[in-house]
């Protein structure tokens, strides 16, 4: 995967099942961005063949293999080795947030001056940008939509949440990203704009 001064890390499961259920997951690889997520919160989104879009995760992640990178944690491999132990009655607890942790502070992936997009909805998240409050820029599925919108990449964000909706996923609407210091904001949404046109011309 080639290095990218911003990447995209899905450090929960809502963003994957809901853009699954809008049929929009490749949304998340038009900025030609690095997309990395945790083992824990892949595995969360996709162990139940019959749970929402758990399928079209598993197909979209083996159609895209060089532009998604499932990384692996330590936290992960614990959790699943109680959970599959005999007669055990112990669930771990917040082990996707964890994992997200482990790989945000523990991992190669973040090198000295890069930055990362933390794509959550869930509120509990909001902490993470106290991990690397210089590095960490934190979206909602809504709010990384809109600024795809906003970059000309997609027609309309309001129509894949309408799609996600229809489905029984509903995104939430905070807007987190604007709590961003501006120069960061326009940074991002500038990159979000070019990085498609910089791999056009490396191909």
């Amino acid at each position: 995967m080639a290095n990218n001064p911003i990447k995209i890390i899905v450090v929960d499961t809502s963003p994957l099942i809901s853009l699954a259920a809008a049929n929009s997951l490749d949304y998340l690889l038009y900025p030609h961005l690095p997309v990395i997520i945790p083992d824990a919160v892949f595995y969360e989104a996709t162990f139940s063949g019959s749970k929402l879009g758990a399928q079209e995760i598993l197909d979209w992640r083996t159609s895209h293999r060089a532009e998604i990178s499932i990384e692996p944690t330590r936290v992960f491999e614990e959790a699943y080795a109680l959970l599959t132990m005999p007669d055990s009655r112990q669930r771990p607890r917040d082990v996707g947030e964890r994992a997200a942790i482990e790989v945000i502070r523990h991992s190669h992936l973040l090198e000295k001056n890069d930055k990362a997009i933390l794509l959550a909805d869930d509120q509990d998240v909001k902490g993470m940008i106290a991990l690397e409050p210089e590095r960490i820029i934190l979206m909602t599925t809504t709010d990384f939509l809109r600024e795809l919108e906003t970059a000309k990449r997609i027609q309309s964000a309001q129509y894949v949440i309408d799609l996600a909706a229809k489905a029984g996923r509903n995104l939430p609407v905070r807007d987190l990203y604007s709590q961003h210091d501006p120069e960061i904001r326009d940074a991002v949404r500038d990159i979000i704009q070019n990085a498609h046109k910089a791999k056009k011309g490396e191909d």
